[in-house]
């Protein structure tokens, strides 16, 4: 397909001369490569490389070169960060990827609006909600309803995954059969247990409540039943350009192939050594990203020569050999104990403000990552994050209601970040879960849908929407952290939602404690700093921080640790192709919560795993720290 782009569009001039007007500086020849190709391609980029930014400059060339006022520009990534963050970076005419022809968003969004929904208008279903919890909240009700008693039966009698049969009942497409299905293992179509899971998902369904990958089910058959829509897309959309192309699952993959494989331009872009947002993350990306012939980025700018040499070793999927050129980084081992675990972060916080610049600290603010949030069932030690607060690790933890919980992670967003829509998106998608949770448990719904997702809220002055518009942004920005506070702001909030659904809004004792029920935030000692910033490995990623502490944590599996069996990988003693499944999906983590950082990066390591390899270590440029 011929590109409606101009000749010069993507010259080394264009691109010079686009580069200075949005204060970029280019030098590497493998820059100039990917700007200037205009057929498809495979781009390999390190992390810190700056593929953002590039993508970003491609886009905007592409946008000032384009013809045509019918047809556009796909832009496709997997989160609403990282669309937002490509977003964030167009200026002046590249602005117009915004608007008609051209379509910037996730994924999922684009099967939404160009397959799924289209799909399900056609069949009279108005769609009420797509999200995973929200068809468990009502999946879990009508399951209590007397029409549904054989399955209920049959989920008690597999103990190990019974809820999650119905809770997690997923729609799959097979071009042979004429109605989607349900794939569960050892239940028989024919049985009446999977008549009823049926049934069931089919009741949703006609109120509108989906799963997230039943979209893609419901998509496939669309496109299956209507083969030109495909061509009919590939001609609105001939450039296509995907972001984090690591991440991409199977499903996902054969849908853009099936629109996008025959015809257009697809460009793809990613680091496949940071694939761990997959169902497992081990063997190959999807499609085979990237292929033999891809284009390497291996120049990071993030950070200097030490975190560089430690993530090339830790590079599992596709061996790099990447190269800092950012500023120079500090290295440092945290050694600790059972009885010292409570020192780690204190000793991480002390390392930054010895190490890390005050204006890089107040850009990049430090974090403390580790690989599991929550113990699970393992007994080591560690074996989580709460292993490391200043509390020693019990086993009991303070259950802290759901709400409650959202707000004051939306909180830390706020502060973190100083930007409102992530913070009101956490604490906003609380509340519309609630709702859905006190959906009585009937076919027909009772409680209209009159909470929708956040920017569709009315902006008009006095009206409910913007009432409650004004209420969550005043609660973001004036801390609502105290019980007499928390309990006015929950009344207020009851009173608008009731006014928003036109109808009253009860909830039994156990659903208010679960969700509403105010538990005090853990105090900090006196005269100790503020707390620093935790989170998985996995919600870090793509972020940059000054500096980041990465904590020991149990393996996947539970049966050992991460970072102390990587430790003969990380300082070269061993190659990375040598670790078997368990230790290649540490690897994998630990590569992404190695490659966050600018200044200083850290690891935390029980001491018995640590002092085999402090030698090794030492030679290798880390700073021993034993607590």
């Amino acid at each position: 397909m011929t590109l409606p782009l101009s000749l010069t569009a993507l010259d080394r001039a264009s691109i010079e001369a686009t580069a200075r007007s949005m204060g970029l500086v280019l030098a590497l020849p493998e820059q100039f490569a990917f700007l200037e190709a205009r057929g498809p391609l495979h781009l390999q980029a390190a992390p810190g490389s700056g593929k953002t930014t590039l993508v970003a400059l491609k886009l905007a060339l592409v946008a000032d070169g384009w013809s045509s006022d019918r047809q556009g520009i796909c832009v496709l990534s997997h989160t609403n960060t990282a669309t937002q963050e490509i977003t964030s970076r167009l200026t002046g005419r590249a602005r117009r990827l915004e608007h008609y022809p051209h379509f910037v968003g996730t994924i999922q969004s684009f099967v939404h609006t160009f397959l799924a929904l289209p799909a399900l208008r056609s069949l009279k279903i108005s769609t009420r909600s797509v999200d995973d919890r929200a068809f468990a909240a009502q999946a879990r009700r009508l399951l209590d309803l007397g029409r549904f008693r054989t399955l209920r039966t049959f989920t008690r009698q597999r103990e190990a995954d019974g809820l999650r049969i119905v809770t997690e009942a997923t729609y799959l497409f097979d071009p042979a059969e004429p109605e989607l299905q349900i794939q569960v293992d050892n239940l028989n179509r024919g049985t009446a247990s999977y008549k009823q899971l049926m049934k069931l998902k089919k009741d949703l369904s006609l109120r509108g409540v989906f799963r997230y990958a039943d979209m893609y089910a419901i998509a496939a058959r669309h496109l299956h039943q209507h083969p030109r829509l495909a061509a009919g897309l590939r001609s609105r959309f001939p450039f296509v350009l995907i972001d984090e192309m690591q991440d991409t699952g199977e499903e996902q993959l054969r849908l853009l192939e099936a629109v996008f494989g025959e015809g257009a331009v697809v460009q793809c872009v990613g680091d496949v050594n940071q694939r761990i947002l997959g169902a497992d993350g081990d063997g190959p990306a999807a499609g085979g990203f990237p292929c033999e012939e891809a284009m390497e980025l291996p120049v990071s700018l993030r950070f200097g020569a030490g975190p560089a040499r430690v993530a090339s070793r830790l590079a599992v999927h596709r061996p790099q050999e990447i190269r800092g050129h950012g500023p120079e980084s500090a290295l440092a081992v945290i050694t600790f104990t059972e009885d010292s675990i409570a020192r780690v972060v204190p000793a991480f916080g002390e390392l930054v403000r010895q190490t890390v610049p005050d204006e890089a600290a107040a850009s990049y603010p430090p974090k403390v990552l580790g690989a599991r949030a929550s113990p699970g069932t393992s007994q080591l030690f560690p074996r989580a994050l709460g292993c490391y607060l200043p509390r020693p690790d019990t086993g009991a933890t303070v259950e802290v209601s759901r709400l409650l919980h959202a707000y004051r992670s939306a909180r830390t967003v706020l502060l973190n970040t100083g930007h409102t829509g992530p913070a009101i998106t956490v604490l906003w998608g609380a509340v519309r879960a609630l709702l859905w949770e006190l959906q009585p448990p009937t076919t027909a719904p009772t409680l209209p849908d009159s909470l929708p997702p956040f920017p569709q809220l009315d902006r008009t002055p006095g009206t409910t929407g913007h009432r409650l518009r004004v209420l969550l942004v005043k609660a973001l920005h004036r801390d609502c952290d105290d019980p007499a506070t928390w309990r006015a702001f929950l009344d207020r909030l009851g009173e608008l939602i009731q006014e928003a659904v036109g109808a009253g809004v009860w909830m039994n004792d156990d659903t208010r404690a679960r969700w509403l029920a105010y538990t005090p935030a853990p105090a900090a000692p006196d005269g100790s700093p503020p707390p620093m910033l935790t989170a998985t490995v996995a919600s870090a990623k793509g972020e940059t921080h000054c500096a980041t502490l990465v904590l020991e944590c149990a393996t996947k599996n539970g049966r050992g640790h991460d970072l102390g069996s990587l430790l003969p990988v990380i300082t070269g003693e061993n190659p990375a192709s040598a670790l078997k499944a368990t230790g290649r999906h540490a690897a994998m983590t630990t590569f992404v919560a190695a490659t966050r950082a600018r200044h200083l990066l850290a690891l935390a390591v029980h001491e018995d795993r640590a002092n085999p390899h402090l030698g090794a270590l030492a030679r290798d440029g880390w700073s021993i720290i034993s607590l």
